[in-house]
C-alpha cells in the first residue's frame, strides 16, 4: 500500500482558512499575488502556496517561485517563511526521490524554525523527515522522527498534526509487520480527526486502516476501508490522494483475484502518475500490474512490468518494496521455466527481506519505544519534583507567619493550633509525595534496566546479524559447516561441535565435520531409527536436549550412556534441531568436556546461529536441486535443438528429393537418346555416309553438354543438402541472395509437396537487381529462409482448409536493399497471429502447433542465427485473419 502524503506535502495547516476560502489552484493564486502588491509576510505564505501547487506539474518554476519566498522573507527579517520555504525545498527534493537533498534542506530549515520559534512547523518538519527515512528503508530512523512527532504535537494541543503522525506511525509498524502495535495508533488517529471533523486525517486514517486489513488479509474489509477514504478525497477533489487510493484499491483486487477490476483501478492511477517520471508512484503501480498479469497468467508482461518497477525503484534511490518487486519478477520467470532468472530473483528479494525487515530492524524500533517511554517516565519525575520544592517553599513561609503571630498576639493561639494542624497534614501529604517519588523512581530504574537490556539485545543482534551474512553468504555445505563453527567457537565453549543433516534416502542424519577441540573428525552417520542417539531423538521429537552434567541428567532421555562414535565423552551439551520452512533439515550440537558449560545466553545465542544455519543449508540444497534442474533444461533443451535441426534437414531433404529428380530425367532422356545416335551414326559410318554421321555426332556434343548442365545441377543440389546437414563452421561465405532466396523457395515448396500432393500456392518473387554479395554461413541463413518460408506456406494451408469463399493461397518472397541493408521479407496470405501471441513467437519453446507435430525452436534459432550470428534483425508484423 503506497502511504498517503502528509498534510505538508498537500497543505499546510497554517495556511487552511485560506484554502478553505477559496479554490486552491495556481490561477487564483497568481491572481491574488497580482492583486496584492504589499511585500509581507502573507505574500511569503501565497508564494510557498503557489509553489506547492507548481511542485509536480512545473517542479522549476515551483523552485524559483520558493526562491522567491526565501529572498522576501529575509528581507522582512521573517525567519518562520524562511524555515517554511527551506522545508518546501526539501519537500520538492522528496517528491523527485533526491532523499539526500531533501534532508539537507530539512536540516537547514530547522535552524530557522527554532529560531521562530515555530512548534508547529518542527512538528512537521519531524513528520516530513520520517516520511524520507520510510522511502530510504531507514525504519528506525522514522520511527524515531515520528516518536517526537507525537510528543510535539502533544505537548503543542496540535490535533491534526497529532492525527498525522499516529496514523503514520501505525503504516510504518504495519511496513514492519507488527500489526498489534499498528492498530492502536490507527484507531485512535481516526477517532480524533472524526472527533475534530478534520476531513483530510479521516481520509488518511481509513487508508491506513485499509492497510492493516489488507496485510492481515481481511480484503473486505480493506475495500470498504479504502473505498471510504476515497469518497473524502472525491468530495475534496484531491487529485493526488484520488489515484492513490485508485492504486490501493487495484493491490485489493488482486489479491482477491479480481483481475479485471484490478486492471481498471491500476490504469487509473497510472494515467495520473505517469505525467510525473520521478514520482515513486509509478514504480509501486507497475509492480502492482505485474502481480496482476504474472498472477492472471500473463508471465511475459508481468516479467517486463516488474523489471520496469525495479529499473525505476533504482534509479530513483525507492527501497521500499524491492523486496517484493524482485519476488514477482521472480514468479514471472518460473511461470516462463526461465530457471536462472528465477533463482537470481528469489535470492535478490530474500536479500532485501533481510536489509528492510529484519530482526534488527525489530530490535531498534523496540529500543526507540523503550527510550520515547523512559521519556515520559523522566518527565513525571521533574514534574513531582518540582511540586515538591513549591509545597517545602509554602510550609516554610507557614512557619515564618505562626512565629510571628505567636510573639504578637496571644489571642491567636487557637488559630496557630489550626495553622500547625494544617502544617501536620502537609507534611504527611509531603511523605506520601515522597513515597510517590520513590515510586517513580523504582519504575524509572526498572525502564533504565530495560533499556539497558534492549541495547544489550541490539549489540547481540548486530552481532547476530553479522554472523548470519556470514553463514548465509555460501552455497556450500561444507562451507557453511565450518563458518557456523568459526563463530559458535568464539561465543562459547565449542571443544566438540557438529552439523548432522538428515538423508531421506537413507533415513540417517550424516556428520559430515565434526570438530573436536579443532581437528575435523571423520565423518559419520546415525539412524534416524537409533532411541540411544541424542541426535536422532533431538531430530525425531523436533524438540531441543540441554543438558549440563551429561552423567547425571542422560536418562531423562535415554535409558544408557551413549557412547561416542568419534571423539571423547562430553560433558554437557546442547543438541537443537535445523528447521526452516515446517522442515527439519537435521541437528546442530555444541558440547564441552566442562559440567555446566553453557548459559541461557549460549543457548539464547545458538538458538538464532541454528537458524541462520538452517537457511543457508535450506539455500544450499535448493541451489544444488536448481544446478541439476538447469543441467537437465539444458540437456533437453540440446535434444530438442537437434531435433529441431534434423526436422529441418528433413524439410530439406523432402524438397531435394523432388527437385534432384528433373535433372536427372533430363540425364537419363539425354544418355537414352545419344545410345540411340550413336547406333545411327555407327550405321551412317557404315554406309559410307560421313556428312550425316558427322551431323548425329554434332547432336550427340550437344546432348552430352545438357547432361553435363544436369549433371552439375544434381551435384549443386545435393553438395546443399550436405551442406546444411552438417554442423555450421561459423564460417561465411560471399553469396549471391536472389540466387540463395530462389533455390531455398523451390525446395520448401518441393518439401510441403512431398508431404501433401495436394498442396499449391501463387507464389511471386520480386528480387532486386544489382544486389552486392552477402558474406553469410549457408547452412544457418538455409535453415532460417526453410524455416520461414515452410511455416508460410503452413499457414496459408492452414487458411484453406478453412475454405473461406474467394481464397487463393499466396506468398510472396522479395529482396531489395535499403540504408545500405540487404532485405529478404517473406509474405504470406495465410491466418496471421493473434495480437496475444506477437510478443511470444520468438520465445524458445513456443509453438502453436499441436503435440508433436512442433517443439517451439524454429523462430527462437532462426532469430537467433540472423541477430546475433549475423548482426542483423529479424521482424514481424502481422494482422490475424490476413
Amino acid at each position: 500500500m503506497r502511504k498517503w502524503l502528509f498534510p505538508y506535502l498537500l497543505a499546510w495547516p497554517m495556511f487552511m482558512p485560506a484554502l478553505q476560502a477559496q479554490t486552491p489552484v495556481a490561477d487564483s493564486l497568481l491572481r491574488l499575488l497580482q492583486s496584492r502588491a504589499q511585500q509581507d509576510t502573507s505574500r511569503v505564505t501565497t508564494l510557498l502556496m503557489l509553489a506547492r501547487e507548481w511542485r509536480r506539474t512545473k517542479p522549476a518554476q515551483s523552485d524559483s517561485v520558493i526562491n522567491v519566498a526565501i529572498s522576501l522573507s529575509e528581507r522582512l527579517q521573517y525567519p518562520k517563511g524562511v524555515g517554511r520555504a527551506l522545508m518546501s525545498k526539501g519537500t520538492l527534493a522528496y517528491t523527485q526521490s533526491d532523499f539526500d537533498r531533501a534532508l539537507a534542506y530539512y536540516g537547514k530549515a530547522r535552524t530557522f524554525l527554532q529560531k521562530a520559534g515555530d512548534q508547529q512547523g518542527i512538528c512537521l518538519l519531524l513528520q516530513n523527515e520520517a516520511s524520507v527515512y520510510m522511502d530510504d528503508g531507514k525504519h528506525a530512523l522514522s520511527l524515531d522522527r515520528l516518536l517526537q512527532a507525537i510528543k510535539l504535537a502533544q505537548d503543542i494541543g496540535d490535533i491534526e498534526q497529532l492525527v498525522e503522525a499516529e496514523r503514520y506511525i501505525g503504516y510504518l509498524y504495519n511496513v514492519l509487520g507488527e500489526y498489534d502495535k499498528a492498530i492502536p495508533y490507527q484507531t485512535d488517529a481516526l477517532k480524533q480527526a472524526k472527533r475534530i471533523n478534520y476531513a483530510f486525517g479521516i481520509s488518511g486514517a481509513y487508508n491506513a486502516i485499509g492497510k492493516t486489513y489488507k496485510t492481515s488479509g481481511n480484503y473486505p474489509a480493506a475495500l470498504e476501508a479504502y473505498q471510504n477514504g476515497l469518497k473524502i478525497d472525491l468530495e475534496r477533489s484531491d487529485s493526488s490522494n484520488i489515484f492513490i487510493s485508485h492504486s490501493n484499491i487495484s493491490d485489493v483486487y488482486e489479491r482477491m483475484g479480481n483481475y479485471p477490476e484490478a486492471l481498471r483501478h491500476i490504469r487509473m492511477s497510472m494515467g495520473y502518475f505517469s505525467r510525473f517520471p520521478r514520482s515513486t508512484m509509478l514504480p509501486w503501480d507497475e509492480w502492482v500490474l505485474a502481480k496482476i498479469h504474472t498472477h492472471s497468467g500473463n508471465a511475459d508482461s508481468g516479467m517486463y512490468y516488474g523489471k520496469l518497477s525495479l529499473q525505476r525503484s533504482l534509479d530513483l534511490g525507492w527501497r521500499l518494496y524491492l523486496r517484493e518487486i524482485t519476488q514477482v519478477i521472480a514468479e514471472a520467470a518460473v511461470q516462463l521455466r526461465q530457471w536462472d532468472t528465477a533463482y537470481k530473483y528469489q535470492v535478490l528479494s530474500s536479500n532485501y527481506k533481510d536489509s528492510l525487515t529484519g530482526e534488527e530492524i525489530a530490535r531498534k524500533t523496540a529500543m526507540l519505544q523503550a527510550t520515547f517511554e523512559l521519556d515520559k517516565k523522566q518527565a513525571e519525575i521533574a514534574l513531582l519534583k518540582k511540586d515538591k520544592q513549591l509545597q517545602q517553599e509554602e510550609n516554610r513561609r507557614e512557619r515564618v507567619l505562626v512565629f510571628a503571630l505567636l510573639g504578637g498576639l496571644a489571642s491567636v493561639v487557637v488559630f496557630a493550633v489550626v495553622l500547625v494542624r494544617s502544617n501536620r497534614q502537609k507534611q504527611l501529604a509531603n511523605l506520601l509525595l515522597q513515597r510517590q517519588k520513590e515510586e517513580t523512581d523504582r519504575k524509572a530504574l526498572e525502564v533504565q534496566q530495560q533499556k539497558e537490556q534492549l541495547e544489550q539485545a541490539y549489540g547481540n543482534v548486530e552481532l547476530l546479524g553479522e554472523i548470519g551474512r556470514k553463514i548465509t553468504s555460501s552455497l556450500s555445505v561444507e562451507k557453511i559447516i565450518s563458518t557456523v563453527y568459526d563463530n559458535v567457537n568464539s561465543l562459547m565453549d565449542a571443544a566438540v561441535f557438529g552439523i548432522g543433516i538428515y538423508h531421506a534416502d537413507s533415513n540417517t542424519i550424516e556428520f559430515p565435520a565434526t570438530y573436536e577441540k579443532g581437528v575435523a573428525l571423520p565423518a559419520y552417520a546415525n539412524a534416524v531409527q537409533d532411541e540411544n542417539r541424542f541426535a536422532s531423538l533431538c531430530f525425531t521429537s523436533e524438540q531441543e536436549i540441554v543438558m549440563g552434567d551429561l552423567s547425571q541428567e542422560y536418562n531423562r532421555y535415554l535409558q544408557q550412556m551413549p557412547v561416542p562414535k568419534q571423539g571423547e565423552q562430553p560433558n554437557s551439551l546442547i543438541y537443537l534441531p535445523l528447521r526452516v520452512k515446517e522442515q527439519t533439515l537435521g541437528v546442530i550440537t555444541v558440547q564441552s568436556f566442562q559440567k555446566n558449560a553453557f548459559t541461557d545466553y549460549h543457548l539464547y545465542m545458538l538458538r538464532n546461529i541454528a537458524i541462520y544455519a538452517a537457511i543457508a543449508l535450506e539455500n544450499a540444497e535448493s541451489y544444488d536441486q536448481l544446478n541439476q534442474t538447469v543441467e537437465r533444461l539444458k540437456a533437453t533443451q540440446a535434444q530438442l535443438v537437434q531435433s529441431e535441426k534434423m526436422a529441418s534437414l528433413g524439410e530439406l531433404t523432402a524438397g531435394i528429393a523432388h527437385e534432384i529428380q528433373n535433372p536427372l530425367n533430363f540425364v537419363n532422356n539425354f544418355a537414352d537418346v545419344n545410345r540411340e545416335l550413336l547406333s545411327e551414326m555407327l550405321e551412317e559410318i557404315g554406309n559410307g555416309n560421313y556428312e550425316e554421321a558427322s551431323t548425329i555426332a554434332t547432336s550427340l556434343l550437344e546432348n552430352e553438354q545438357k547432361i553435363i548442365y544436369h549433371g552439375k545441377r544434381a551435384d549443386g543440389i545435393v553438395k546443399s543438402m550436405l551442406q546444411h546437414s552438417r554442423t555450421s563452421t561459423g564460417e561465411k561465405e560471399a553469396a549471391d541472395l536472389n540466387v540463395f532466396c530462389d533455390e531455398y523457395l523451390r525446395l520448401a515448396y518441393h518439401g510441403m509437396r512431398a508431404k501433401d500432393k495436394t498442396f499449391n500456392a501463387t507464389i511471386q518473387t520480386s528480387f532486386a537487381e544489382g544486389l552486392p554479395p552477402v558474406k553469410m554461413v549457408p547452412q544457418d541463413m538455409g535453415r532460417v529462409l526453410l524455416n520461414l518460408i515452410t511455416n508460410a506456406f503452413h499457414a496459408i494451408d492452414a487458411r484453406k482448409k478453412q475454405q473461406p469463399a474467394g481464397y487463393q493461397p499466396a506468398i510472396q518472397l522479395a529482396t531489395r536493399q535499403e540504408n545500405g541493408k540487404l532485405c529478404i521479407s517473406i509474405s504470406d496470405n495465410g491466418t496471421g497471429i493473434p495480437e496475444h501471441l506477437k510478443q511470444k513467437i520468438f520465445q524458445p519453446f513456443f509453438t502453436t502447433k499441436p503435440s508433436g507435430e512442433g517443439t517451439g525452436l524454429g523462430l527462437s534459432l532462426s532469430y537467433d542465427i540472423v541477430t546475433k550470428g549475423h548482426g542483423g534483425q529479424l521482424k514481424m508484423d502481422s494482422k490475424e485473419g490476413e
